[in-house]
């Protein structure tokens, strides 16, 4: 009977470690992104002045007929 206590400790450690496992590749995963996030950013910043600079100029023409 303590051979059956032993294996379920056994599994239960696994677990764990398998739950930690996960965890680290998960916050390994988000610091990844969080370390891209900046240059999303700056390039939708960049996108949305073009799109703004566009709409000035279309709007410019339009009032200038």
């Amino acid at each position: 009977m303590a051979k059956i206590e032993i294996d379920e400790q056994e599994l239960n450690v696994r677990e764990k470690l398998a739950h930690i496992d996960q965890i680290l590749a998960d916050h390994d995963r988000k610091r990844r992104e969080i370390r891209l996030a900046p240059w999303q950013l700056i390039l939708s910043g960049m996108a949305t002045g073009v799109g703004l600079l566009v709409a000035a100029a279309a709007l410019i023409k339009l009032l200038m007929r």
